[in-house]
């Protein structure tokens, strides 16, 4: 039988993929460079073909490289969920799904399913991490959490995973001090009372600045918040406004001092995923749960 590649040599193939460098993927392996060197060379000596391009300016893979590395991807992935898998039948460890949510969704949000599972079904637990889109998209590619909810479409490329939608997000305008039984408010009304923006690399931002294009927003008269729940507050405390989810001021036991907005803002919550994961079943009962559980939660 020939000789094929071991698992530690199509795993540190994969993290190179994943550093681009020879000294970073052996600082992440915790081997040394010669080591991680040596490893490479012997992988292409078994594949057959160069796998990766030196020179003194650096490296990169080689088009049979690019070939080689979903196939690498794919072995890994199925040997993790096989073991994984035989592991979970034999009660040895107890799966653990990590979720990340986009913080400007609000993650208080997902507190009701926490407490569900952890009472009826006790068999796997969930860590929830709040992060925004790049940090979450990182996560998700980098296999650090299995499940990220969030808000589509967006520009970024989500062609290497399943999506599935959960509901729509309807925006409000949030301003208790500002408004007195308003139903409805432009615009240019939010605007030019001060109005509570979320920072320049959220996703949120991006979306209000297009809901509000075309509109003069004058960013020195608008403080910038780390999440919806510091804005809700600090709406409260002071003359402003905010554009938030009327979903998570009802979760927030928020009842009053919102106005719908004129023009419609509306998101829609997406769980992104990868199948191949080998918590797939334990992900699926999950995912299902929430997206049955969606529009009963919505009309209340």
């Amino acid at each position: 039988m020939k000789e094929l590649p071991t698992i530690q040599e199509l795993q540190s193939f994969i993290v190179y993929n994943k550093t681009g460098n020879f000294t970073l993927a052996a600082q992440q392996l915790n081997i040394t460079q010669s080591a991680f060197s040596a490893q490479m060379k012997k992988l292409e000596r078994v594949v057959g073909v160069k796998l990766i391009d030196r020179s003194t300016r650096g490296s990169s893979l080689t088009l049979e490289g690019e070939r080689f590395l979903p196939e690498a991807e794919r072995i890994m992935e199925s040997l993790e969920r096989s073991v994984h898998a035989i592991r979970l039948a034999s009660k040895l460890e107890r799966p653990v799904l990590n979720i990340g949510i986009l913080r400007s969704m609000g993650d208080i949000r997902l507190n009701q399913y926490v407490s569900y599972f952890s009472e009826d079904s006790g068999d796997f637990a969930l860590n929830i991490y709040d992060m925004e889109e790049e940090e979450v998209l990182l996560d998700l590619r980098e296999s650090r959490i299995d499940i990220a909810l969030l808000y589509l479409p967006n520009d970024k490329d989500m062609s290497m995973y399943t999506s599935t939608s959960v509901r729509e997000d309807v925006m409000v305008y949030y301003a208790p001090r500002l408004i007195k039984n308003r139903k409805r408010v432009s615009r240019q009304e939010a605007i030019d009372n001060n109005l509570v923006m979320y920072p320049p690399k959220y996703f949120m931002a991006r979306a209000l600045k297009t809901y509000f294009e075309g509109f003069d927003i004058k960013r020195s008269n608008h403080n910038r918040l780390s999440n919806p729940y510091a804005m809700i507050n600090y709406c409260q405390q002071n003359d402003a406004g905010a554009i938030v989810s009327k979903r998570l001021l009802d979760v927030m036991g928020v009842h009053d001092g919102y106005a719908e907005l004129e023009q419609p803002l509306n998101l829609q919550v997406c769980f992104a995923y990868r199948k191949s994961n080998s918590k797939w079943d334990t992900m699926k009962r999950f995912m299902d749960h929430v997206v049955e559980e969606a529009p009963k939660q919505f009309s209340r």
